[in-house]
């Protein structure tokens, strides 16, 4: 797949969500049959946060709610968040969406940011579990 050239208006940092419906991660699928998370590049600028909710919406339909910062890097920023419906709206980017459980994410082709990402929230995950500070970014383990 070709790269597209990229606005002037965007930045160089791209910001992702993991966005949790009912305990299960959105992935979105690319024209390339592999998947990412929704998100893209933050307009120069633009606070990361609302620009990483634009990307969201523009991706997806939908807002994200209780966003929870998880990582900073000088170009990769990723929230996690949680979604009161399941009822995506893709872009013309993406060529389908998936709802799945974090235990199943193995079976899926995840694009190598996407790999990243996700691991880099699973690791954290692991360190967190008993920790309050990030409980609430955690799906009900019934769920998952």
């Amino acid at each position: 797949m070709a790269n597209k050239q990229r606005p002037k208006s965007d930045s160089s940092t791209s910001a992702k969500i993991i966005a949790f419906y009912r305990g299960r991660v959105l992935l979105l699928k690319n024209k390339d049959k592999t998947y990412e998370l929704p998100g893209g590049h933050i307009k120069i600028g633009e606070p990361t946060i609302v620009g990483a909710k634009r990307e969201f919406k523009e991706e997806t339909g939908l807002d994200v709610t209780r966003l929870k910062s998880m990582l900073y890097a000088p170009t990769r920023k990723i929230y996690t968040g949680f979604l009161t419906t399941s009822r995506v709206t893709i872009s013309d980017e993406h060529i389908g969406y998936i709802f799945v459980s974090l235990n199943k994410l193995k079976k899926y082709n995840l694009n190598k940011k996407a790999k990243n990402d996700l691991r880099y929230f699973l690791n954290k995950k692991e360190k967190i579990k008993n920790n309050d500070e990030f409980s609430d970014i955690l799906p009900d383990s019934s769920g998952s």
